[in-house]
């Protein structure tokens, strides 16, 4: 799986206030985005397709008019901004749909203009929520079952959702968030069956954290289907 983890980077503050104090004059200053980058982190064991979001910029100060930048639309030259404290938020459209099914990139910084000082800022926009995958079944696991599909539930238990081979179900994170899952699928005699649902996150060892993916894989022990359960991470 291929995650993505945004880079925001070399804020250039270019400050040209007269006044002493910058916190309270009224002259102005300017802010200068060099360059946005995109990182990204690929999860091993996993199938998905790449994904390549914009952020959306915005920044406020409490008192101005908020200035928001859509995404593709970042300032490539110098913003114009009364001395004070700001505040500056990166984001990409998931962000803004609470329970989103897709990962959702959040962060946010302050800053000051300042008298005669440049202020670089290095921002890091990561992944804020979880991803559950269901990993490719094996050639093995295919030859004996057909239409798999993962249902999963977390601590929320109305949030569910159904997932197939390669797929990611993302949810929002919460404080001491467990997610349940059960695999259903179709065997050689073409019946259908469902595994006991089993808990993940309620055991030593176990914990989950937002801007990780769980990974479930599974095989077989015994003639019966087991699942283990990896995690890959942002960097």
């Amino acid at each position: 799986m291929k995650q993505t983890l945004y880079t925001l980077i070399t804020l250039f503050l270019l400050i040209s206030c007269q006044q002493e104090d910058v916190l309270t004059e009224t002259g102005k200053g300017y802010l200068q985005l060099e360059s946005l980058t995109l990182g990204s982190v690929t999860a091993e064991n996993i199938v998905t397709r790449a994904v390549e979001e914009d952020l959306y910029i915005k920044i406020s100060n409490g008192t101005d008019a908020d200035k928001v930048y859509a995404p593709g639309e970042s300032p490539q030259t110098k913003v114009e901004l009364n001395a004070g404290s700001y505040t500056l938020e990166a984001y990409n459209k998931a962000y803004l749909t609470t329970g989103a099914d897709a990962p959702r990139y959040y962060a946010r910084t302050t800053f000051s203009i300042e008298l005669d000082k440049i202020s670089y800022i290095d921002l890091q926009v990561p992944m804020i929520n979880v991803g559950i995958s269901l990993a490719p079944f094996s050639d093995e696991l295919t030859a004996l079952f057909s239409n798999p599909t993962l249902t999963v539930y977390t601590t929320d238990s109305g949030a569910t959702k159904t997932i197939a081979p390669g797929q990611t179900a993302y949810f929002d994170y919460t404080d001491n968030m467990t997610f349940t899952y059960t695999l259903t699928a179709t065997n050689t005699d073409n019946e259908t069956f469902t595994t006991t649902p089993q808990t993940y996150g309620n055991n030593d060892g176990q914990s989950i954290e937002p801007g990780h993916c769980y990974i479930l894989s599974y095989s077989l022990a015994d003639t019966r289907l087991q699942a283990v359960c990896t995690t890959t991470a942002s960097r």
